[in-house]
């Protein structure tokens, strides 16, 4: 079988280089775009809730409080979708980074391991941002600060729903809708199915990480 020229070689080479660089800066852009807006999700879904509270509490809607217990189990859902979204592309980034620097020959890009250390190690059990391969890191102790402000916000819509003539009907659903989030929630993150399938692909794609050297 005739090998194509050298030149031809270093011409493919170079355009394969390129799009493999181009496909890293779209993951690092998704990255960022889906952490802002994970971010901005909190705050709008805070805003709101603060502000039902205070309409239920002020007496000019009493009603609105039955909308907290809801709506917050339905914030962690979204916010959990876009955090979903920052480990596709986070992942993704961490196999093209090995790609670019298996042809480059030396680790030029090291991102993908300054996130293993400073944020946490991608491969171990978590649940959103709270890993067990870094529990007292910031991004554990944030994530477990905003859920203990949500569930606060969601026992203080609930207490004012006791408050309410509807209650016998709103209670139970409200508990049965937060538990069947909280444990999609839960139960996505601990199992890794999405992730496990990205990761086959990723492997079958770039090539298998290399096991850690002893």
């Amino acid at each position: 079988m005739d090998t194509p020229p050298t030149d031809a070689r270093t011409t493919a080479d170079a355009a394969e280089l390129r799009i493999l660089e181009d496909q890293l800066a779209r993951m690092r852009g998704m990255l960022f775009g889906y952490s802002e807006r994970f971010f901005e999700r909190i705050r709008t879904y805070l805003l709101i809730t603060l502000a039902l509270l205070v309409i239920a509490g002020a007496g000019i809607f009493r009603e609105a409080v039955a909308i907290v217990p809801f709506l917050v189990p339905f914030a962690f859902l979204e916010t959990g979708y876009l955090f979903y979204y920052t480990v596709f592309a986070r992942r993704h980034a961490e196999y093209l980074e090995r790609a670019i620097n298996s042809r480059l020959g030396r680790d030029v890009l090291v991102a993908h391991r300054l996130e293993a250390a400073y944020f946490y190690p991608p491969d171990a059990p978590k649940i959103a941002g709270i890993s067990a391969g870094n529990p007292g890191g910031m991004m554990s102790g944030i994530t477990i600060g905003y859920a203990v402000g949500a569930a606060l916000l969601w026992a203080a819509g609930m207490r004012g729903m006791l408050d309410l003539d509807s209650r016998a009907l709103l209670v139970p659903a409200a508990i049965i809708w937060t538990a069947a989030i909280a444990l999609y929630l839960v139960m996505t993150f601990l199992t890794r199915h999405d992730e496990r399938r990205l990761l086959a692909e990723l492997d079958a794609a770039y090539g298998a990480p290399e096991p850690p050297k002893p």
